[in-house]
């Protein structure tokens, strides 16, 4: 009986210093584990911003060489972005015009507020298809010269004209590991610069 009972404890000991050295193997694994995760979050973060900045210039490329209107389109909503060309002129609504748009379309029936066809059709030649961000790589927001306030949600829209005049643009990109990268689309050349911070428009336009 008493060997019984000393073999019980010796087996109760040992499990339990198993099941520390699981707990700290566990441990360990986790500490090595969360900078790498995080550093697969900057890169892929970078990945994108460097990648939409490909985006601009081959938009900005193509709208000299077809003469015609481009745009590139971020779906705030489904994380998500593609280029579209469109034709040689186009008139940029305001937020003057935007906010009498939405007021007619809450005052008016269905029929009245029925929307034009685009002008604007996918360019297959920048990109083949809607380009979505990769997993844990978001759209925070966005600055456009037509907004007063950032963009949360919804499409918005960077805009390049023929005669080399590009819709100041400020993207807001991050990751879930809470990196952030700032893309400030340049209104001359199609130039973006980067930041691993995000900008407000002041700071973009050297204000501050």
């Amino acid at each position: 009986m008493i060997t019984t009972d000393r073999f019980k404890d010796r087996f109760n000991g040992f499990t339990l210093i198993e099941l520390l050295v699981v707990i700290f193997l566990i441990a360990l694994i986790s500490l090595i584990s969360l900078p790498t995760i995080s550093s697969y979050f900057k890169i892929s973060l970078t990945t994108v911003a460097r990648e939409l900045a490909s985006a601009v210039r081959e938009t900005y490329t193509s709208t000299a060489l077809t003469g015609k209107v481009h745009r590139l389109v971020y779906d705030l909503n489904e994380h998500t972005y593609w280029a579209e060309i469109g034709p040689n002129i186009v008139l940029l609504d305001t937020q003057e015009t935007k906010e009498k748009l939405d007021r007619k379309k809450r005052f008016s029936s269905t029929s009245e507020t029925k929307e034009a066809p685009s002008l604007f059709s996918l360019d297959k030649s920048i990109t083949r298809k809607k380009r979505s961000l990769p997993t844990g790589v978001f759209f925070e927001d966005i600055l456009t010269e037509q907004s007063k306030e950032s963009i949360k949600e919804g499409l918005v829209y960077t805009h390049f004209f023929p005669h080399g005049i590009t819709e100041q643009t400020i993207l807001h990109i991050k990751d879930s590991a809470n990196h952030k990268i700032s893309l400030v689309l340049k209104p001359i050349i199609g130039r973006t610069e980067m930041y691993e911070k995000f900008v407000t428009r002041e700071e973009a336009n050297g204000q501050l």
